[in-house]
């Protein structure tokens, strides 16, 4: 990730970053649905967290769209979600190491 991308990140969960963007960059260009326990990061409130503060300093900066973040009993769910073209150059390092 280039160093602009460390610096806009850097406050971001590093796991929760690896696998929102390994999972999105593999049904790029389509969009899919996240939840914490469908990432493998747990299910317990502060993965929760560490979650939801992801999706949204995604989509803060830019790199992250979605339709819907849902909040319930179950957990959060976002659905539709997808990289944007911008997101998608920038998350491709963090991908890529998250699959090795």
């Amino acid at each position: 990730m280039s160093g602009e991308g460390n610096e806009a990140l850097g406050a971001l969960d590093p796991r929760c970053i690896a696998a929102i963007a390994g999972t999105l960059q593999h049904c790029w260009p389509g969009s899919a649905t996240l939840s914490p326990a469908a990432l493998g990061l747990g299910t317990s409130l502060d993965r929760h967290h560490a979650f939801i503060a992801a999706v949204q300093g995604l989509c803060d900066r830019g790199l992250l769209a979605y339709e819907a973040l849902l909040i319930g009993i179950g957990g959060p769910e976002v659905r539709d979600a997808a990289l944007t073209a911008r997101g998608r150059a920038l998350l491709q390092d963090t991908a890529l190491r998250a699959a090795a």
